[in-house]
């Protein structure tokens, strides 16, 4: 009887310890998986800080004379000789173009050159008899008329170019040549254009501006201008116009600039502007605390030791840094490094 009592303690013993060690192994791997340490990332953070900022606009355009005029001659000619070439700068009354007069222009003058003499000649003859009593009044008003109507005609086609055989137009101004219409050897008529001239006295930059930013800047707004050969010079100026009109090759609106009167602007030369826009309340952040996705721009501030992501409303360009707003904590530290590893609610170690 003892000896079964013995027999089946030890078998219920060493049932226990299986269905024990049963137990131990299924439960053990759900054991260690709940202990381990949940993934966080390592970020670096900085507080933020709030104050006025100016977006940056930036824009390209070209250096244009304040003023083209149209060169020609104001009677049929040949030209004998260009004096100047294409984008060569002149000073005021320095020769452009030789013409030559056309003969039927030179006999023009030269009938009225008589017609005026003889007119002249026979106002003094009228005059004369007119002292003798030999002629009427009537007579001497009728010959001082034909007088000053031969002087006119004259005087017209001293205009027209008939007084010499050649003539030398000169440049208007201090300027530069900005395109040859016609060539030496050419036949012109009246008012046919011979090369455009832009006066380099008052330049001005053409800006090409998208439609959408227009409505952001003012004229009198400070531009800082950089030509594109030499980014590192910086021209300071002001916006001076804004034409309500698109380009409809470029579709943009043109903004005109000012250009300060520096040796290093030169027509047609292409530049880089920065237009400063009015100022408002933004939290400033390094360029690189700031991603993008579908959804639009966002950061991330830690609240907890947790990485919160924060959508933002408006970010401001003034290209060193960004201003941003948005549901932005101002008392939570913002992200400014490892924001590119992390998610909504995704533990962080932070470092400053």
């Amino acid at each position: 009887m003892n000896k079964k009592i013995i027999y089946i303690s030890a078998g219920c013993a060493a049932g226990v310890l299986a269905v024990t060690a049963g137990i131990a192994l299924s439960v053990s791997p759900k054991a260690a998986e709940v202990a381990a340490p949940e993934p966080s990332a390592q970020v670096t953070v900085q507080a933020l800080q709030k104050k006025n900022m100016s977006l940056i606009l930036t824009a390209f355009g070209d250096v244009a004379p304040g003023l083209t005029q149209t060169i020609s001659s104001a009677f049929p000619a040949q030209i004998t000789r260009l004096a100047v070439l294409q984008g060569q700068l002149v000073k005021k009354g320095s020769p452009l173009v030789e013409l030559a007069s056309d003969p039927t222009t030179r006999l023009a003058y030269q009938q009225a050159q008589s017609a005026s003499t003889l007119a002249a000649a026979e106002f003094t003859r009228i005059e004369a008899l007119m002292k003798l009593q030999l002629a009427t009044q009537s007579q001497l008003d009728a010959a001082n008329k034909a007088r000053q109507d031969a002087t006119a005609a004259l005087e017209a086609q001293r205009t027209l170019g008939g007084g010499s055989a050649a003539v030398t137009l000169t440049a208007p101004a201090d300027g530069i040549v900005l395109g040859l219409t016609a060539a030496q050897g050419d036949r012109i008529q009246p008012g046919a254009p011979v090369m455009q001239f832009g006066v380099t006295a008052n330049l001005k930059i053409l800006l090409g501006v998208d439609p959408a930013d227009v409505s952001r800047i003012k004229k009198g707004m400070a531009v800082t201008l950089s030509p594109l050969a030499d980014p590192k010079t910086k021209i300071q100026s002001t916006v001076s116009e804004i034409q309500n009109l698109i380009d409809p090759k470029t579709q943009l609106i043109s903004v005109v600039v000012k250009a300060p009167a520096d040796p290093r602007l030169v027509p047609a030369m292409r530049v880089r502007a920065e237009i400063t826009t009015e100022q408002e309340q933004a939290f400033e952040v390094p360029r690189q605390a700031v991603l993008t996705d579908a959804h639009g721009a966002y950061l991330y501030q830690v609240k907890g030791h947790l990485a919160h992501r924060v959508n933002l409303r408006s970010v401001l360009d003034n290209r060193e840094t960004l201003g941003v707003n948005g549901d932005i904590d101002p008392a939570a530290p913002l992200v400014v490094l490892g924001n590119y590893e992390l998610q909504d609610g995704m533990p962080v170690r932070e470092t400053r």
